[in-house]
Parts: C-alpha cells; structure tokens; sequence
C-alpha cells in the first residue's frame, strides 16, 4: 500500500490509499506547492470505493488535479 505523488502545475499532490469498512479502497490526498511550504488541502473519498489500491490512487491523483485547476482558476479571476 504504496502512496502515489505527482507534481501538477507547480503544486505536489501526494494521495494514499486507504481500506473502507466495506474492503474497498478509498483515498486521501494532500496538495502542497511544489519544493515545500504549508499544505493548501487534504482531503479523502469514502463512497463507493475502488477494487485495487492502484485505482484508488489514479482516481486520488485526478481528483486533486482537478481541485488544482480550480484553485488556479479562481486565483487568475481575483487577479482581474
């Protein structure tokens, strides 16, 4: 039960899978700048679940990647 990270648009996404009451896997994901600094988010999924920890962490990953575009988004529009 390995995490997964990425760096996505100047941000780190670290996601770690985690076993739901019903043996699935569900995630928990963590957004920070990317080279350190004060996490922006945590979050986790608890529906549904996935089969593999793999899955779990792929669907972790875009999740997060999604948030990212949108905390970049509302940034560009207070910037206007």
């Amino acid at each position: 039960m390995a995490d997964a990270s990425e760096d996505y648009r100047g941000y780190r996404i670290t996601v770690t899978p985690i076993k739901d009451c019903e043996d699935r896997w569900d995630f928990e994901y963590r957004i920070g700048p990317f080279g350190g600094g004060e996490q922006v988010r945590s979050r986790s999924k608890t529906a549904n679940g996935y089969m593999t920890t793999e899955a779990a962490c792929v669907a972790g990953i875009e999740v997060a990647r999604t948030e990212i575009d949108n905390l970049l988004a509302l940034d560009s529009t207070k910037a206007n």
